[in-house]
């Protein structure tokens, strides 16, 4: 592993699997974590999920021109905004061997009381998970991955 993948999180791949779970049950995540070539020194393993509403809605104008002219202006403003917010730590400091892999598992649980899954015309809600890899420079991630709460 050379310093430039050290600092740009490219000394390992962090994946998560998940499934379908429903509100107030507790479901099982899979995170897995593979050294892309040396050994990597990690301060922690950790999985943050949320819950997101996103909103869309047209926006229109009446838009008076130099001339006195009057037109129309119309565009879809779009607002999100985190509705659930968990961080949960996977496994504490530890060392992964060169070209090593380690997974573990952990249960998660969404509130009964938290917002369900729905896509409407102009509104939508989805749960995501993180999973990352506390490290020397750029930290490595598994990117959001959506998944389903019923």
């Amino acid at each position: 592993m050379g310093l430039f993948d050290a600092l740009t999180g490219g000394a390992a791949k962090v994946f998560v699997e998940v499934g379908e779970m429903e509100r107030g049950k507790a479901g099982q995540v899979v995170v897995r974590c593979q050294s892309t070539g040396g050994e990597v020194k990690y301060d922690r393993i950790y999985l943050q999920i949320q819950g997101v509403e996103r909103v869309e809605v047209l926006d229109s104008d009446l838009v008076q021109d130099y001339d006195g002219d009057v037109r129309r202006r119309e565009e879809l403003v779009h607002a999100s905004r985190t509705t659930y917010n968990d961080e949960i730590n996977v496994a504490p400091a530890g060392v992964l061997g060169a070209n090593e892999s380690a997974e573990w598992t952990v249960e998660i649980t969404i509130p009964e009381t938290a917002n369900g899954e729905y896509s409407g015309q102009l509104a939508s809600h989805h749960y995501q998970l993180f999973a990352g890899m506390d490290c020397f420079g750029n930290d490595p991630d598994s990117g959001w991955v959506r998944f389903i709460v019923w």
